[in-house]
């Protein structure tokens, strides 16, 4: 059911996005915040697949026959193993976030970065000996 509806989530922000494109262009912010939203959740609907395939698959066998114990165990194995699947999206999550921090900060700096914090350091420096940490 979440895999579907995520889906569905997935195919109408596409249609959107699309539509959107045609009427401001390529770079319209929203069109690239559609397409990453999009594929944001397309991480969740393969980690939900990659978690539940094998209770799936033990579901149709048993309506078959008795699936062999190897199946049982797949089906415990993978079904338990949510929160790691969450947390490596997490952490996927997050790391794109900082690239793109650090993409908008490094196309926004007029100045490099190594210049400014040269710059900033001497200015925390008094030149004439008159600092507060200096000795009477």
């Amino acid at each position: 059911m979440n895999a579907s509806l995520y889906s569905v989530t997935y195919w109408y922000i596409l249609k959107a996005g699309r539509r959107i494109q045609g009427v401001l262009g390529k770079e319209a912010a929203s069109t690239r915040a559609a397409h990453r939203s999009s594929k944001t959740m397309m991480l969740f609907v393969a980690a939900f697949a990659f978690q539940w395939w094998a209770a799936a698959l033990l579901g149709a066998w048993q309506l078959i026959a008795t699936p062999p114990f190897l199946i049982f165990l797949g089906a415990a194995t993978f079904s338990n193993i949510g929160g790691i699947l969450n947390g490596s999206i997490y952490v996927i999550i997050q790391r794109k976030r900082v690239q793109e921090k650090q993409a908008a900060n490094e196309g926004t700096a007029s100045v490099p970065r190594q210049v400014a914090l040269t710059v900033n350091s001497f200015k925390q420096a008094p030149l004439n000996g008159s600092g507060k940490n200096d000795k009477k």
